[in-house]
């Protein structure tokens, strides 16, 4: 069995560089660290673990929160969170609260049992653990929303449903539909930027759906056909879906309809997930930088964990989105 002397030959470190990277201390570098971790999956090192942890009083665990796994957008970020975690020598315990706030409840319950180091959380609508969560000063870091007295990470939503007005503006959009919430920054910089373009807001028509920002390929397409069968006109329709799968469920609808995408209607979905390229026609999106999310993500709650910024020095880390466009639009 390989030793720690081994990897810290392989790495061109001592060894006490390898145990403070194993055992999550600080005043290592990234560079370091990295190749530390590299060795120690290349030589199948095997530290033991429960020594470990009793020594540092950590159980080297990071909670992730998800509500949607099925959702191509929560399984990307989960993969770069569990990555970065790793080479970090974390491992991650995922919970899928399927969009239930109660579900949620009990899932943080069985994490903080497990004595977890801290918490990734991305909330569903209705979550009733952020304020526990800031008020106990647990170790957690929020992933795509803006929350008070938590550390977050994300984009603008606001700014996302602005690029797509400005977006529909430019293409000669005439009849102007939000696929989702109007609880939603996302629909507030759609609304507002066609507000000044001297629309009326009552002219933006909302469909609204439960639990609309699941994997709702299905909740989209029933959607946009009862939608479509009573709004079919000849002006040029916009549609701005919440997520790609929601957009994806549109795409179908219209196709089903015989409609022209994009000369009838023009569609637009939100993450830019590996979905948008792999559909006909392929999908105009708003991009999140998923990657470095849930990189930012891992290392804030790192830095908390391992005694870095103090509870007054809460860092909300905001991000741009971009508008990719392609044959939807």
């Amino acid at each position: 069995m390989a030793t720690m002397k081994d990897v810290a030959d392989k790495a061109g470190v001592s060894q006490a560089t390898v145990s403070r990277v194993l055992n999550g201390s600080p005043g290592v570098s990234r560079e370091k660290r990295s190749r530390v971790m590299e060795n120690v999956r290349k030589l199948d090192f095997k530290p033991n673990l429960s020594a470990r942890s009793l020594a540092a009083n950590r159980s080297y665990l990071l909670g992730v929160i998800l509500p949607d796994l099925m959702n191509p957008y929560f399984a990307e970020i989960l993969a770069h969170i569990e990555r970065i975690a790793s080479l970090n020598g974390y491992n991650v315990i995922l919970a899928n609260t399927e969009g239930d706030p109660l579900r949620e409840k009990a899932e943080y319950a069985s994490l903080k049992s497990r004595q977890v180091d801290g918490l990734l959380v991305v909330p569903s609508p209705g979550t009733q653990i952020l304020d526990e969560l800031r008020e106990q000063r647990v170790k957690s870091v929020v992933a795509t929303l803006e929350f008070p007295g938590i550390d977050c990470v994300g984009v603008s939503h606001y700014k996302g449903g602005y690029l797509v007005a400005e977006h529909f503006l430019e293409i000669g959009i005439e009849r102007f539909a939000f696929f989702g919430t109007t609880d939603d920054d996302k629909y507030r910089g759609y609304r507002d930027t066609l507000i000044k373009a001297n629309l009326d807001e009552k002219s933006i028509d909302v469909i609204m759906n439960e639990n609309w920002w699941l994997s709702s390929i299905s909740r989209g397409y029933e959607s946009a056909r009862n939608y479509l069968a009573t709004h079919r006109a000849k002006s040029r329709l916009g549609v701005f879906a919440g997520n790609d799968p929601y957009a994806l469920g549109v795409v179908h609808a219209v196709q089903d309809l015989e409609m022209s995408i994009p000369d009838e209607v023009a569609i637009v979905g939100f993450d830019d997930t590996f979905i948008c390229e792999s559909v006909r026609p392929t999908l105009t999106s708003i991009y999140q930088p998923i990657e470095e999310i849930g990189r930012l993500a891992v290392e804030l709650l790192l830095a908390r964990i391992e005694g870095g910024p103090t509870e007054k020095e809460e860092q909300h880390i905001v991000l741009e989105p971009k508008l990719v466009k392609r044959e939807t639009t």
